[in-house]
């Protein structure tokens, strides 16, 4: 086995003897190159695959946990700001049971929590100072779990209920936003955070709700008639109304003049109010039996003396004569109510918002085009396309005028310039990645071909058939040829026939089969260059 291992290792140090230089420092480069690519694979592969442990900590939290995980020589790792701990993947679940065992982390209790700890011996102060306090806390745990929005702080501002007054003041809330970098909140998102506010406290509306940025940003407040979000919401209805209309009457004006030749602007007022209408109509139809009546009569009969009853004139007044204008009466009084059937109809309508006002048309054409297109088409064309109505006071204007194109000539030599450019140093970058890949090449060559020539590979040759004699002269030949070896002058004059004959044969076959006497030599070579 030994012999078998030693022979294995001197014919790879003959092998690598036999190389050249050049060979040499490319498989040195290969090899360096299979061993770093190792190192680096296996520790990808070994590395633990990392799970969060515990996310938005705050920082007392986060170091506390950070130094038990060093007591007990877990490796982590800190992202996110210190408010998330990595640790491996398979650990998590052990040590988070461990870190609970250990009260970690222990945060701060926030939200309806804070009911439990209240005793039997609280204040009714107390009592309001802390269901604030959870009130707010909830809130601010539910804005938070909104995307983009890190922290939120929730202050709530409770009236007292007073017996004696008649109208009882509303409850407020202001609320402050800590938003993730490069995060801003649509009108949408404030429109849903006051909803969100006011919908969790009792009698609160949406405009009492005040919401503000870390940034000083005031993003919705009350008082202002419209809060910021439905202005964001009305501006964009708007602007969508607009840039549709736009859009039609610009794609109409690009066929005829060409792209690029004509402008469209559109401002449109669009009402967003909502309106609701209730009107009520009442109808009688003749014949119908009234659904109650009532009626009076009053009659009266009398004689002598004064009026008892009559209207106040001269027929009742005394003559001259002293005559009191007595003697028999009577009259008669009838009246009645009927209460007839009325038909009423109410109507409630209901109008959604979303109507037009007034609309505002400009066209501007270039006036090196549109010189000889009749503008009355064009500003008929217009029309159709936006919908123009003159009855609701809607107006157009259409202008041809030269256009100024120096900044679109010069955009577009600088765009040509930069295609130029880039055009150019993709193909400087093609020339310089071909000319470092034709010099690896011709480097790779001109090692193989200098290793080629340098030991061209042996051809496998049937063996020589050689006598003892031949056998021993070569041998004699290989070794002096080496080493000075000491002969008797006397033993070599008498063996110097036999060796002139054997030499005489060996060259016979040298001149026969140059090519396995060679090899055979390069073969003896190598071994006393070993």
């Amino acid at each position: 086995m030994n012999k078998a291992l030693a022979g294995t290792l001197e014919r790879a140090r003959s092998a690598f003897a036999t190389i050249s230089l050049g060979q040499k420092v490319v498989i040195g480069l290969l090899l360096a190159g299979l061993l770093l690519g190792g190192f680096f694979f296996s520790k990808w592969i070994t590395a633990p695959t990392q799970a969060p442990l515990f996310s938005n900590l705050a920082t007392s939290d986060a170091a506390a946990i950070v130094e038990e995980l060093n007591a007990q020589g877990v490796e982590n790792e800190v992202v996110d700001g210190g408010g998330t701990i990595m640790v491996a993947k398979d650990a998590v679940y052990d040590l988070r049971l461990q870190m609970s065992g250990q009260g970690l982390p222990a945060g701060q209790d926030t939200g309806y929590t804070l009911l439990d700890e209240q005793g039997i011996t609280t204040s009714e102060f107390q009592q309001e100072v802390t269901y604030k306090r959870a009130l707010e806390g909830e809130l601010s745990k539910t804005l938070e779990a909104l995307d983009g929005v890190n922290e939120a702080i929730v202050s709530v501002a409770l009236p007292k209920d007073e017996v004696f007054v008649t109208e009882q003041a509303e409850p407020t809330a202001s609320v402050l936003l800590d938003l993730a970098a490069g995060t801003q909140l649509s009108g949408e998102q404030i429109q849903a955070v006051t909803n969100l506010v006011s919908s969790s406290v009792e009698k609160m509306s949406p405009e009492q709700v005040t919401v503000t940025d870390t940034s000083g940003q005031v993003l919705s407040s009350p008082g202002s008639g419209i809060s910021a979000a439905a202005g964001d919401a009305r501006s964009q209805v708007e602007m969508d109304y607009q840039n549709r209309l736009a859009a039609n009457a610009q794609k109409i004006l690009d066929s005829v003049l060409g792209p690029n030749k004509a402008v469209v602007s559109v401002r449109a007022d669009v009402d967003l109010d909502k309106r609701d209408t209730t009107s009520k109509t009442y109808t009688y139809d003749e014949g119908t039996p009234p659904v109650s009546e009532q009626r009076d009569v009053e009659n009266y009969t009398g004689g002598g003396g004064g009026v008892v009853g009559g209207v106040l004139g001269p027929e009742n007044m005394p003559d001259a004569g002293g005559t009191t204008g007595g003697g028999d009466s009577n009259y008669t009084k009838e009246s009645t109510t009927a209460n007839n059937a009325v038909g009423e109809t109410t109507e409630v309508t209901q109008a959604a918002p979303g109507g037009l006002n007034r609309l505002t048309v400009s066209v501007v054409m270039d006036q090196a085009v549109a010189g000889d297109l009749p503008q009355a088409q064009i500003q008929a064309l217009v029309e159709d396309a936006v919908g123009l109505d003159a009855a609701r006071g809607d107006a157009i204007t259409v202008a041809a005028m030269p256009f100024d194109t120096t900044a679109a000539d010069q955009a577009a030599a600088q765009m040509e310039a930069a295609r130029d450019a880039e055009a150019s140093e993709a193909m400087w970058s093609m020339i310089r990645t071909g000319g470092i890949a034709a010099g690896i090449a011709l480097v790779v060559l001109v090692v193989w071909l200098r290793s080629r020539k340098r030991t061209e590979p042996e051809e496998d040759y049937e063996p020589l058939e050689l006598s003892d004699d031949m056998i021993a002269e070569l041998d004699r030949i290989r070794i002096a040829s080496t080493r000075e070896v000491p002969v008797d002058n006397a033993a070599a004059e008498l063996e110097a026939a036999e060796r002139l004959k054997v030499r005489s044969e060996i060259s016979t076959m040298v001149n026969e089969r140059p090519d396995e006497v060679a090899a055979m030599l390069r073969g003896w070579l190598t071994e006393n260059k070993a």
